[in-house]
């Protein structure tokens, strides 16, 4: 009976965690149905949240393993990633600075030589 039911609990926990509270409600129910003895719902109890985190741990893993192979990027690539393109963004606001600056500089000799212009004012015509 106890095989059949650590089968069962191995079944049902290869999909989820089973936090302790849980865990001592299952054993505890098991216990009042007379499938395991009250000294056995403390062994069943950390056998349970036991298999529960070996399980998380099995699915983390395989997640982990899995997630390259399908072109997921990991934590670190996208780190260096977004340093790339906060360093992109910073090169790209510094040409923006340089290029509003040789704009003003550019419209102030435009107009310089403007009024330079104005004050030579266009060579005398002579009537032939």
């Amino acid at each position: 009976m106890l095989d059949a039911f650590k089968r069962y609990s191995g079944a049902v926990g290869s999909f989820a965690e089973v936090p302790r509270k849980r865990a001592e409600q299952i054993a505890s129910a098991l216990a009042s149905q007379g499938l395991i003895s009250t000294d056995q719902v403390r062994s069943i109890t950390e056998d349970l949240v036991r298999r529960g985190k070996e399980n998380r741990e099995r699915v983390l893993e395989y997640v982990r393993r899995e997630l390259p192979r399908l072109g997921v990027a990991s934590k670190s690539e996208l780190d260096r990633l977004r340093q790339r393109v906060q360093a992109l963004e910073a090169n790209q606001r510094a040409s923006a600075r340089r290029a509003a600056v040789a704009t003003r500089t550019a419209a102030k000799n435009g107009a310089a030589k403007k009024k330079a212009a104005k004050r030579t004012g266009p060579g005398k015509k002579t009537a032939r």
